[in-house]
């Protein structure tokens, strides 16, 4: 009995021991498997999505222009001067000023001619009844036929210095010839003028030309099926977002001997509310003769270019996985803000077209979208 009485606590205690021994080691399997989550989730297989400006290409008629500065002329530009001398009382143009023809532009002071037109208008009134006199008197003989001659000649005379009287009045006055705008006023205020001497420069609207040189090169290299060019325009340095269409009006077929370049003048009529002078710079834009009618091309903007060395690329955009590579391409010369693709992109395709210093191979991004 003693020997049963001894072995029946010890197997109880043995029984507590493994129960709390199986609680122990699962509660430590229980944490072993959470940490081994986190070991199995390592940060460099997280992926960071840029978000990108993203372009799909498309097809494009060529647009290729180019441009050439130009000097500014007229052919419709007037030299004004008085016919007579005197002090300018008026002075009523100012340079840069729209005018229309029969405006008055500058008047002499009148004082002396209105006193000579009076003096010979009276002559001449006196003249013409002397002679009047004679006609009637040469019916009854009271006169000599010679007499009579001698008025005559006196009235023609006198006639003659009334309507120079009349015509210098006239002349005292300047008026605009035709419509445009005042280009230069060369004489001032009660200054004492000649006749002959320059006053006033009056550019018509019409008549204004633009002459530059064009390189051979650009002639020889035109196709036979080039389009002419009818959407040329001019731009001028004080309004450069201002197209004014221009037209082809004459080429020199000699080419300069020094630079091998041919004079071509394109013409034009300036805008409304514009003043535009001879000798003013501009720009001639037309489109590249070299370039056939049909020619379509991918074209990219400016922004979406990055540079390598001589190597001109941009980053293409894969449709399935959204992972940029890089491409290399080739352009055809030209200005402006987008540039025809002559080889290395398809239309489909999808380029990255802003931010493009700041990307990499293989990156992936995500079309951005702009908040509102």
């Amino acid at each position: 009995m003693c020997k049963f009485g001894i072995q029946k606590p010890i197997t109880m205690q043995m029984s507590s021991v493994n129960i709390a021994s199986i609680i122990m080691f699962i509660f430590a399997t229980i944490l072993l498997s959470g940490c081994s989550d986190d070991i199995k989730k390592p940060t460099d297989q997280l992926v960071k999505v840029r978000p990108a400006k993203i372009l799909t290409l498309q097809l494009a008629q060529s647009e290729q222009f180019l441009s050439y500065p130009a000097v500014i002329d007229s052919n419709q530009l007037s030299e004004l001067s008085f016919a007579v001398g005197g002090r300018l009382a008026e002075l009523r143009g100012v340079a840069g000023q729209r005018v229309r023809k029969g405006d008055l532009l500058a008047k002499l002071d009148q004082t002396d001619l209105k006193i000579k037109l009076q003096s010979t208008a009276a002559k001449y009134n006196n003249a013409n009844k002397e002679y009047q006199r004679a006609a009637r008197l040469i019916k009854s003989k009271a006169i000599s036929r010679s007499e009579l001659e001698k008025r005559r000649s006196t009235r023609a005379i006198d006639k003659a210095s009334y309507h120079s009287a009349k015509q210098a009045l006239a002349d005292s006055l300047l008026v605009a010839p035709f419509t445009g705008s005042i280009a230069k006023v060369a004489v001032k205020l009660r200054q004492v003028v000649t006749a002959g001497e320059p006053v006033v420069t009056i550019l018509g609207r019409g008549g204004l030309e633009a002459t530059f040189n064009l390189p051979s090169s650009v002639i020889a290299s035109s196709t036979t099926n080039a389009r002419a060019a009818t959407d040329s325009y001019i731009t001028i340095d004080s309004a450069p977002h201002l197209h004014i269409p221009a037209m082809f009006k004459e080429a020199s077929l000699e080419a300069d001997v020094s630079s091998q370049t041919h004079a071509i003048t394109f013409s034009f009529a300036a805008p409304e509310k514009m003043v535009i002078l001879p000798g003013m710079n501009a720009l001639v834009w037309f489109k590249d003769p070299s370039m056939a009618n049909n020619q379509r091309h991918v074209r990219i903007p400016l922004t979406a270019i990055a540079i390598d060395g001589e190597q001109q690329y941009v980053w293409v955009v894969a449709a399935d996985s959204m992972q940029l590579s890089r491409r290399d391409i080739s352009l055809i010369s030209g200005v402006g803000e987008t540039l025809a693709v002559a080889g290395g992109l398809t239309a489909g395709e999808m380029i990255v077209v802003a931010g493009v210093a700041n990307l990499s191979q293989g990156m992936i991004v995500r079309p951005w979208l702009p908040s509102h």
